[in-house]
């Protein structure tokens, strides 16, 4: 019968080399750890907010359901009524010489001030005459303090451009509304502006003189969608 040899390794020493080297993967990362440095700011905000959100003194919501529709508060609209609107710049027309031949007119959910082009414009020509901007300045002292929708639309007659700059009535009454929207900017106006140009599709109800204008149409703020405006 042989007997095993005494020189052959005992069964399962391989699990020193394996415990010691774990141990030494250990010791490695707490040492990093060790190394590391912790955002105390980043901690606290999450330890405040975590204790806030938790907290037993929170408030709690009251939901109370609604059987109806009828219970429901309409959304008030954003704008500032036309009708006052419209006499407070009436007074402001009549006071001032620079608003000659400017008009004021109420249709249904806008109001349009038309300021002809002569006013404000070279005949059939984009460039803005000496004192042009002065009554868009004053006009731009109450704009800035409502919140309706402001649309510059420009509007031409039926005359031909002859001077070559732009192809046709459309492109005139465009290139005008725009330079009116940026004078009112260049004086305070932040809010955004929608700008169109209607050459001369849409003639003056006040008669051909006032063909060639410019309107600055406030509109209304709807409450929203539907009855109740809640979407």
């Amino acid at each position: 019968m042989n007997s095993p040899s005494q020189n052959a390794p005992a069964p399962g020493g391989w699990l020193i080399t394996f415990a010691d080297l774990l141990s030494l993967m250990l010791t490695f990362f707490v040492l990093l750890f060790s190394m590391s440095t912790i955002e105390y700011e980043n901690w606290e905000a999450v330890v405040v907010t975590m204790s806030e959100e938790f907290s037993q003194k929170r408030p709690k919501l009251d939901i109370t359901p609604r059987d109806s529709a009828n219970q429901l508060q309409p959304k008030k609209a954003a704008g500032l009524n036309l009708n006052y609107l419209q006499a407070l710049l009436q007074r402001s027309i009549d006071s001032h010489a620079s608003f000659e031949g400017v008009t004021i007119q109420r249709e249904q959910d806008r109001l349009l001030i038309s300021f002809p082009a002569a006013l404000l414009f070279e005949n059939k020509d984009s460039e803005v005459i000496i004192d042009g901007t002065r009554p868009l300045q004053r006009l731009v002292g109450t704009l800035v303090q409502i919140k309706n929708k402001i649309r510059i639309a420009g509007h031409t007659n039926a005359a031909p451009v002859s001077s070559g700059k732009f192809r046709s009535n459309w492109e005139l009454s465009m290139a005008r509304a725009r330079i009116v929207a940026g004078i009112l900017t260049d004086f305070g106006y932040t809010r955004p502006m929608t700008v169109l140009g209607y050459g001369d599709t849409i003639p003056s109800n006040l008669g051909p003189a006032q063909s060639e204008r410019v309107d600055v149409e406030i509109v209304t703020e709807k409450g929203g969608k539907g009855l109740y405006g809640i979407f």
